[in-house]
């Protein structure tokens, strides 16, 4: 795994981050807080279970000097309760394995409960430019496969590890109890056993970390392709999306084979180890005996008990595989929720409480890439309460500019500064999206604590209370995935309410209104009207209409801003957006 992150990424990251074992383990040490005594209790009932285990093997040795002892005098009495202590330890290191299975499970499954909620309020909470940066692919791979690669491996997993560990250390000591020697014959499959886990932790991190990396870049493809189906079929790009899902792919599967590989290699160092110290506990073991230092009986429990070492250290080690996927999966998740938003460059975004513009824009640069600027030399400023609109070609940097004002971005060069709180300015753009749940669960997520009065102020501000009086429930209809159908439209017309409710200081509308019929133009536009009036807003207006209204607007052209003024002075100018306006006139004629 990576060094531990203590900021988030930049643009220029490409991934989202990835916590180091140091941070994982912190974490969940906080985590734990709380829960450590219950955790102890839970230890300490694997333990008595671990002791119970050993008693089958101590039992069969002393039954088996018992007989010898015995010879033909018959079946001494202590014969029949040592013989019934077997079944009966069973039973109780039974209940003692479930009980604390049971226990383990559910602090587990609590704590991974916790840590999906702290990593969807986090992911939440990420920059929009992190999240285009990295990709909505790696999120949701993150907070699906990922969460659930956790939750399905350590309520499973730690139980197992616990009882492995715990008998492997009470064997070693059962095997010091009957003879020294015994414990060095086990003592000969340390190094073999050493070796191979250090072979493994040195291979399979980063093998593993690669092949998550690898399904997120797959899902990011997958996700990407679904999500802009429309997009992919009216440019034809089925075969070239379905060569990069297939790529991707492919590459999955090929670090999916290199965990195969590792996977067997350690099979086969464990199979060297077992053979090793059996031979060893064995010939130990009848040394011993022909000497007369050892009876066969004790032989014969050194045996057992060694051979009931074999199931658990290869199960440890055997879990170590999925324990590595499962530490990969907490990397990656606990990457986003200990991340630290990256505050460099924060001289060129500022914010101020002094009397001025809304925002100002003074020499701003950006490149999404060093070698290809989006933005140039931009000098503008939003007045307060007033409306600035943004004109030009598709690729003249206005979607950049709006994410610049909204902070989504930092200028390379240059400086922003609002005087607008940032929780204050709220963005609506061209997609538009249907939460499933009630019109009222859609429309109070910028406000949880309105009411009904409230809601249908802001749908009534914009005009789009018959939108909700025609729907079969009114706000209580079900709408987004297996509800009620809106239309694009409609969709629009309640984002622009939700924006209404929210009340912000700033708006910014990226082409909010660009998906709309000819039918819908005007009263989206009169809602775009009603929802700026009386604050300040910065329009990237498809429409020219929309610009018409707005009280300056400036013209982009190659990411430079070429033209600033009111509509009529920029006809008479017969400049740039005198062209602009003529072109979409006659269009519109």
């Amino acid at each position: 795994m990576s060094e531990p992150t203590s900021r988030g990424p930049d643009a220029a990251g490409g991934t989202l981050p990835v916590a180091s074992g140091r941070t994982v383990a912190s974490v969940l040490w906080r985590m734990l807080a709380g829960r450590r005594p219950a955790l102890c209790g839970i230890l300490a009932l694997f333990l008595i279970e671990a002791g119970l285990a050993l008693v089958f093997p101590m039992v069969i040795g002393n039954l088996v000097d018992t007989v010898r002892a015995a010879g033909g005098a018959g079946v001494p009495g202590s014969f029949w309760w040592q013989v019934a202590l077997l079944p009966a330890t069973a039973v109780a290191a039974g209940v003692l394995a479930w009980l604390a299975t049971f226990a383990l499970a559910r602090l587990a499954e609590t704590v991974v409960a916790e840590l999906r909620e702290s990593y969807v309020a986090a992911a939440l909470d990420l920059p929009r430019a992190t999240i285009e940066t990295a990709g909505t692919g790696d999120v949701v791979t993150r907070a699906s496969d990922d969460i659930s690669q956790v939750s399905g491996t350590l309520p499973d997993v730690l139980p197992r590890v616990s009882v492995s560990v715990l008998t492997m250390v009470l064997v070693a000591g059962g095997l010091a109890a009957l003879d020294p020697w015994f414990l060095a014959g086990y003592a000969l499959t340390v190094p073999v056993y050493a070796l191979t886990v250090r072979w493994y932790l040195r291979s399979a991190p980063g093998v593993y970390v690669a092949q998550r990396a690898a399904e997120s870049a797959r899902g990011d493809e997958i996700l990407g392709t679904l999500t802009q189906l429309p997009t992919v079929t009216a440019h034809r790009l089925q075969h070239r999306q379905l060569h990069r899902i297939k790529t991707a792919s492919w590459q999955t599967v090929r670090w999916a084979m290199r965990t195969r590989i590792i996977q067997n290699r350690m099979y086969g160092h464990l199979n060297v180890a077992e053979v090793l110290g059996l031979l060893a506990v064995l010939g130990i073991g009848i040394w011993l005996a022909l000497t007369g230092e050892a009876t066969a009986g004790q032989v014969t429990a050194a045996v057992l008990l060694f051979l009931r070492t074999v199931a658990p250290i290869a199960e440890l080690l055997f879990l170590m595989d999925e324990l590595q996927s499962a530490l990969a999966s907490l990397g990656r998740i606990i990457g986003v929720t200990s991340t630290v938003p990256n505050t460099a460059d924060s001289t060129s975004d500022t914010t101020r409480t002094d009397a001025g513009p809304a925002v100002e824009l003074a020499g701003v640069h950006f490149a999404y890439r060093p070698d290809r600027p989006v933005l140039t030399a931009v000098d503008t400023r939003i007045e307060d309460r007033t409306m600035l609109a943004v004109v030009g070609a598709t690729g003249s940097g206005k979607s950049t500019l709006a994410a610049l004002v909204a902070g989504v971005y930092r200028p390379g060069k240059g400086e922003v500064i609002r005087r607008v709180e940032p929780q204050r300015i709220v963005t609506v753009t061209q997609e538009t999206h249907v939460f499933a749940g009630t019109v009222r669960d859609n429309l109070t997520l910028v406000a949880p604590g309105a009411t009904d009065e409230r809601v249908t102020a802001a749908l009534r501000r914009v005009g789009a209370e018959h939108i909700v009086a025609l729907l079969p429930d009114g706000l209580d209809t079900e709408v987004g995935d297996g509800g009620y159908a809106v239309t694009g439209a409609q969709a629009q017309h309640l984002a622009l309410a939700r924006l209404a409710l929210a009340d912000p200081a700033l708006v910014i509308l990226d082409e909010a209104t660009a998906e709309a019929d000819t039918a819908d133009t005007a009263v989206l536009d009169g809602a775009t009207t009603a929802v700026t009036a009386g604050r300040s807003a910065l329009v990237i207006a498809h429409r020219l209409s929309q610009a018409r209204t707005a009280d300056r607007i400036i013209v982009l052209e190659g990411g430079r801003l070429v033209e600033s003024g009111t509509h009529d002075d920029l006809i008479a100018a017969a400049g740039r957006y005198a062209e602009l306006w003529s072109a979409w006139d006659n269009g519109r004629s």
